[in-house]
């Protein structure tokens, strides 16, 4: 597993099907593989509802994040025949249009465009099932920083893990997407985003997922003033450090950017101890 040569994939099947079952955010947003997936071409897919929608009918953006984090990490560990998740360096989103009305589901294809001892990067390409273009995603993954087994970045392994070594994720509750909604959201004294993660959102490694992270600090961005008037276009999120489910967070964001035709946030997702955990980059088209 050296060098620079594309791996062959490896299909999602039963066992992965299992573990998406048994993951709270994959199980909460309906994640599983679907049915044209081949060895060849590795698709997912998740359900395409109003609990994953905005008003103007846009996904939010939890919902490709996901797809991208949970499957490429799932490939990356299936071929690499990791012990447990390879941590999520960065990941890049770039947004495209808007799922028709009557789409049922988005799917993401998934390809490793790299993979040697230390890094592994894969790309998502997604679209609704009436074939419209709806995002493209590229994330990198930390080999050497994969734990020895599962939850073992949490605080207390046992989150993600049982005496036995089973997941013990499949006992813990689905993650509701809706929480990530700008109106959802809950601000402190200073009006700055505040959100405790919570059990329902453990990954393999017994913390925070990182499309929950991704999707927080977007949500926090579109509830930026002046947002609802400008039109995504991509979000870049790097992962810093992992995030205990019990850590509350404070997403402080600032304007970069903003321009006539074109606005950039800067978004960092704090911890309580003042440490940037995660730090979010996004630009949008003003109307």
């Amino acid at each position: 597993m050296t060098g620079t040569t594309q791996p062959k994939p490896t299909r999602p099947g039963p066992g992965t099907r299992e573990r998406l079952r048994r993951a709270p955010v994959e199980s909460g947003l309906g994640m599983a593989p679907d049915p044209s997936s081949t060895p060849e071409r590795v698709v997912v897919r998740a359900p395409l509802h109003d609990g994953v929608r905005t008003a103007d009918g846009r996904v939010l953006p939890v919902l490709p994040a996901l797809l991208a984090d949970a499957g490429l990490g799932y490939l990356v560990f299936s071929t690499a025949r990791l012990t447990a998740g390879a941590p999520t360096v960065d990941l890049r989103l770039d947004v495209a249009g808007v799922p028709a009305p009557d789409a049922r589901w988005l799917r993401a294809e998934l390809s490793l465009l790299h993979l040697d001892d230390e890094v592994g990067v894969g790309r998502a390409e997604m679209r609704d099932d009436t074939g419209v273009a709806v995002a493209h995603v590229v994330a990198t993954f930390a080999l050497t920083g994969a734990p020895a087994g599962p939850g073992g970045l949490a605080t207390a392994p046992a989150t993600g893990t049982t005496a036995a070594g089973t997941d013990a994720r499949a006992a813990l509750p689905p993650f509701d997407a809706t929480r990530l909604r700008t109106e959802h959201l809950e601000r402190d004294a200073d009006g700055d985003v505040v959100f405790t993660p919570g059990p329902s959102t453990t990954n393999l490694n017994g913390t925070t997922h990182g499309a929950v992270l991704s999707g927080l600090a977007a949500a926090a961005q579109s509830a930026y003033p002046g947002a609802a008037d400008a039109r995504p276009l991509s979000t870049t999120v790097e992962f810093l450090r992992p995030v205990q489910i019990t850590d509350r967070l404070r997403a402080r964001t600032v304007a970069i950017r903003d321009g006539r035709r074109f606005r950039t946030l800067g978004t960092e997702l704090v911890l309580p101890d003042g440490r940037t955990a995660v730090r979010a980059v996004g630009t949008a088209l003003r109307r």
